[in-house]
């Protein structure tokens, strides 16, 4: 082997290679010097000398991550005086990089980006909008309102903060300071004297623009943790997150770097990726053209779902052939961990910096043909075709970019929306011009563009990962069986499924826990479960499995059989030729090697519904894994009571005070709304609260009920128990914090801390069949189990455990066994029916009192809390706490907001204090605006709540009222969606000019009739379809326009 020189342009004495580069341009300068020098060449600056390579063949080397690591290079290190030890711009070796990315790398794999969805549709949609409303002859400036957009993009789903840049003329001032930032650092290079005293300004301005960054950030960072949210975005993983590792968890410092680097490279990168894709595409009208008709087909409804945005295959061949030809961050260093020779003739020692020069790399003719400088999208059709390390936009191996999943989405959704809703023109015949910092834009680059005038829809709902069946967060079946999930993971899929199952495996009664399939290569454990989650890269291991593949390549039969396991694999079919080569390498392998698979391999499929699959695969898992061990982990096991008490001789009254924020308030007043002929009950309660309570209109009431005593007679009936002996319980089931224990209580107030009406439970019925010595009866009380004799004759009637140990004598079960299996008493809420505005001291609700024949055929059925509520004197004490609104159900700030309020029965509460704070606005001199109220009852003889007010506030001009009889004789029934319809015209045209609509009120039938009334309405005035309405409605509700405060009647 003959060692080579690496090649070097000609010097010029100290200046070396300086005067080569364009200080304006100096990657472009690089990528020419690459042209001529060829795949390696040597630069030389007066502060440096660099190495740069550019082909394939050697790039392939120096990304071996066994050989090369990352190297923070002079412009990182500028950069690191505001990112820190940010992912960027750490070493590998910080202790912190390994840290955060162990913490970070699960919340930006393939399903987390179902979560971040909404919140990018969310902003998308105000670029559209923008763009919809400029006139014929305005022009966009692309890479202004693209840096608008992924600003706003990371800032609401990194950190919940809307930095809200399409509402401002000009850049966030954080923009302002990062690109500033940023020019400087890249600047600094280009001296040949920092030191130089004319420098001293931009010096200043760097601190000042740091000092600045740093403030808002903090201030994120502050404000969030004393708000409490908990919330699901990157600052909420930051600051609750541990290293699955160490434990450990990020300090404040580097959580702030941390925000300044997803700041930076969340948004720089992708709005140049949007960008650069925008101007090829005008360039090239064909490609714009079978683009644009996969936008138009695919993207069918008013916004993209998040499954739709996967489908547009060529938008994202567009976007990658955009990276191919311009990738935005378009270099990265690398440094040798020892002497070593790269193509078997060149020398770098230890710690030498080498520097891939991507965007050369991907005009690497050898691979990419004689046509690379042509914007060709089908070359990435078959992305299995393309050689190992040719297209690397993103960095390498575990420093490649840990948002290129999230960046990819956004970019896709964007430009998909884009080109449904305009047609785009180069309309100044623009010609190419980068812009480089730290990373590259098409500068000046400005299109027209004309709209198609499809109409927008709106946000969709956030989305929630269905909860997993038969999860409890109880596990009462513990039998302890080993499960090990083993994960082999680049980007983070893989490793969130394995540790989404081990916490489900705990809730099974497992003992359950997840590692990196490195971590047990040789060592692959022969008792219980072994769950292996892996991907492929390029057809290779990740980079936590490659040791354990190369193992279990050579593994002999001895080491392997055994071993009881199941394989997931995720991937990507968009690589066909290597998908799911990784996972079906392992299931193979292990199955001729003699270990026993317990379940069918499962296939995730990125670009079709990933969810789904899994989904489909772990519930046949569980049913494999039970079957196989003789398990039952679908229900859980009856066993012996927990808790214990003792007589003791006497005690204080406890209370529920210790679970809720509670405090005591006085009855003033309960009276009766209802006339005399009514046949049923509605109360108005008046209630004192102390001084340090408020509240504000659309609150609630959260009442502390007491079981009447009734039924705790019939409880104390069948366990033949005196209410008034106090006793002291005593347990260790963590799960029985609701009870009172270790201290001394009645019986009587033990019974006011449970739940006595709520069906009985399948555990409960187990447990009852358990203790009853009676073999019929057993019989009959198993029988209630069967699913559908359950559904029928338990939950649609109701039936309660009290009520079946009455009807079975011969179930001796134990009274502490049934304290035990009731849950705890709820609080009741009651919307609050006035406005701190007349009285800030004391409030009122309006409380409907629920008594009728039981379902179950037992006599009567009676409310726990407004039963205790109705019973109530004025002078009594009660147990209450103040639960504000969290939905937007409160007045609008603008007084002159238009409002409609749809609210029958009890559902005139929230409205009633509402209108009390209107009249007050106007007593006071304010000008309001429209106010429609929508109630309804049976007649006005019988049930018209507040009549004289509602009626006087009418007259006064506060509101407009709208009231549906539904029971007056001889007339059809009339509820208050028919009133609705007959104002459609009205009640649509306020609501497109901005007025808040509230309902109230019944959330099974009631609210759901005014809703597809309004849907009607809408899709027949402006000639859409229902689809379309119900989107409109739906964006009403996302915007706060519409709110709702409902319940199962």
């Amino acid at each position: 082997m003959v060692v080579k020189e690496i090649p070097q342009p000609k010097t010029d004495g100290d200046l070396g290679n300086l005067l080569l580069l364009n200080k304006e341009k100096p990657l472009q300068s690089l990528m020419k010097i690459a042209d001529q020098m060829g795949e390696i060449f040597k630069f030389e600056t007066p502060n440096q000398v660099t190495r740069y390579v550019s082909s394939q063949r050697l790039v392939k080397e120096v990304c071996d991550e066994s050989r090369f690591d990352k190297s923070i290079g002079p412009a990182l290190k500028n950069v690191r005086s505001f990112a820190g030890d940010g992912l960027f711009t750490s070493w590998s070796y910080e202790k912190n990089w390994k840290k955060a990315h162990n913490i970070l790398l699960p919340i930006f794999s393939q399903q987390a980006m179902k979560g971040y969805h909404a919140m990018m549709v969310d902003i998308a949609i105000q670029l559209i909008q923008k763009w919809g409303r400029l006139n014929a002859d305005e022009h966009i400036d692309v890479p202004e309102d693209m840096t608008r957009l992924t600003l706003d993009t990371i800032g609401l789903c990194g950190f919940n903060y809307r930095f809200n840049s399409f509402y401002r003329d000009q850049p966030h001032p954080f923009i302002m300071s990062m690109v500033r930032a940023l020019d400087e650092s890249m600047s600094q290079l280009q001296r040949v004297n920092p030191d130089d005293p004319s420098y001293k300004e931009k010096k200043f301005q760097l601190q000042k623009d740091i000092q600045y960054m740093n403030g808002l950030v903090d201030k994120i960072i502050a404000d969030r943790k004393i708000s409490g949210e908990q919330g699901d975005d990157l600052l909420a993983h930051m600051l609750n997150g541990k290293d699955p590792e160490t434990g450990e968890v990020l300090d404040d410092e580097n959580i702030r770097y941390q925000m300044i680097t997803f700041l930076i490279a969340g948004h720089e990168t992708t709005s140049g990726l949007l960008s650069f894709a925008l101007y090829f595409l005008v360039k090239n009208p064909h490609i714009l053209h079978k683009a644009t008709e996969e936008a138009t087909r695919v993207l069918i409804d008013p916004v993209p779902t998040y499954r739709q945005v996967k489908q547009l295959k060529y938008i994202t061949m567009v976007l990658n052939e955009s990276l191919r030809l311009w990738p935005t961050a378009p270099a990265f260093s690398l440094y040798p961990k020892e002497d070593t020779v790269l193509g078997g003739e060149y020398l770098l020692k230890q710690g030498e910096e080498i520097k891939v020069l991507i965007p050369q790399l991907h005009r690497d003719k050898t691979i990419w043909g004689e046509d690379v400088e042509e914007f060709r999208p089908e070359r990435f059709e078959n992305p299995s075709t393309i050689p190992q390390h040719a297209f690397k936009p993103f960095g390498n191996g575990q420093r490649a970019c840990i948002g290129q999943q999230f960046a990819i989405h956004e970019a896709t959704l964007v430009l998909g929306m884009m080109l449904k809703h305009f047609d785009f023109y180069d309309h100044e015949n623009y010609e190419l011009d980068i812009k480089e910092t730290l990373t590259l834009k098409p500068e000046g680059l400005t299109v027209k563009a004309v709209s198609k005038k499809i109409p927008l829809g709106g946000i969709p709902a956030p989305y929630r990962e269905q909860p997993e069946k038969n999860v409890r967060k109880v596990v009462d079946n513990v039998h302890n069986t080993p499960l090990l999930v083993l994960y082999g993971s680049n980007m983070g899929t893989a490793e969130g499924i394995a540790r989404e199952l081990v916490d489900i495996a705990l809730s099974k009664g497992f003992a359950a826990q997840a590692a990196s399939l490195d971590s047990h290569a040789g060592n692959l454990p022969k008792k219980g479960v072994v769950l292996i989650i892996s991907a492929s890269y390029n057809g290779n291991p990740p980079d936590n499995a490659k040791k354990f593949v190369e193992w279990l390549e050579k593994a002999s039969e001895h080491e392997v059989k055994g071993v009881h396991y199941a394989v997931f694999g995720c991937g990507d079919k968009s690589w066909a030729t290597t998908y799911q080569k990784v996972p079906f390498f392992i299931d193979e392998q292990l199955a001729i090697k003699g270990a026993e698979r317990l379940t069918e391999r499962g296939e995730g499929d990125a670009s079709d519904d990933f969810e789904e699959a899994y989904e489909e695969w772990r519930e046949q898992l569980w049913n494999d894994v039970a079957d196989y061990f003789n398990l039952d982990i679908k229900g859980n096991e009856i066993s012996a009571s927990t808790l214990s008490f003792e007589y003791v001789g006497s005690g204080a009254v406890a209370t529920l005070t210790k679970v809720h924020p509670t405090f005591t308030a006085q009855v003033d007043k309960n009276k009766e709304l209802q006339q005399p002929c009514s046949a049923r009950s509605t109360r108005h309660l008046e209630i004192s609260l102390p001084s340090n309570v408020t509240y504000k209109e659309g609150d609630h009431l959260g009442v502390i009920p007491r079981n009447y005593p009734e039924l705790v007679n019939r409880v104390l009936t069948r366990f033949q128990l005196n209410g008034s002996h106090f006793i002291r319980l005593t347990s260790d089931n963590k799960k029985l914090v609701h009870l009172p224990l270790g201290r001394t209580v009645s019986i009587n107030e033990l019974l006011q801390f449970v739940e006595l009406q709520e069906p009985v439970t399948r555990n409960q019925l187990r447990a009852m069949a358990a203790k009853t010595v009676c073999p019929p009866h057993k019989i009959e009380l198993e029988a209630l189990l069967e699913k559908h004799v359950y559904k029928e004759q338990v939950l649609s009637r109701r039936l309660t455990m009290l009520e079946l140990l009455e009807r079975y004598p011969a179930c001796e079960m134990e009274f502490s066994n049934f304290i035990e299996l009731l849950p705890a008493l709820r609080p009741r809420y009651y919307s609050i029916s006035s406005s701190p505005r007349v009285n800030d001291q004391k409030l009122s609700i309006t409380v409907g009192v629920v008594e009728d024949n039981a379902w179950s055929g037992n006599g009567k059925y009676r409310g726990i809390a407004s039963t205790y509520l109705a019973q109530l004197k004025e002078g009594d004490s009660i147990t209450c706490f103040i639960s504000n609104s969290q939905s937007g159900f409160e007045l609008p700030k603008n007084p002159k907001t238009p409002i409609i309020m749809v609210g029958p029965g009890t559902g005139i509460a929230p409205f009633r204090g509402f209108l009390q704070a209107r009249k007050s606005m106007k007593i006071n001199g304010e000008s309001l605006g429209e106010a429609h109220l929508y109630f309804g009852c049976r007649s006005p003889k019988e049930d018209y709540l507040y009549q004289e007010e509602l009626e006087q506030t009418q007259k006064e001009g506060i509101v407009a009222l709208h009231t549906a009889f539904s029971r007056m004789k001889d007339q059809p029934k009339i509820y208050v969606q028919h009133l609705i319809k007959q104002d459609a015209e009205k009640v649509i045209n306020l609501l497109n000019q901005g007025a808040n609509l509230y309902i109230c009120g019944d959330g099974r039938k009631m609210a759901p009739d005014v809703e597809n009334t309004l849907i009607k309405c809408y899709a027949n005035i402006h000639n859409v379809s229902e689809q379309q309405a119900s989107a409109w409605l739906q964006q009403l509700e996302e915007n706060l326009y519409y709110s709702k405060d409902v319940w199962a009647g």
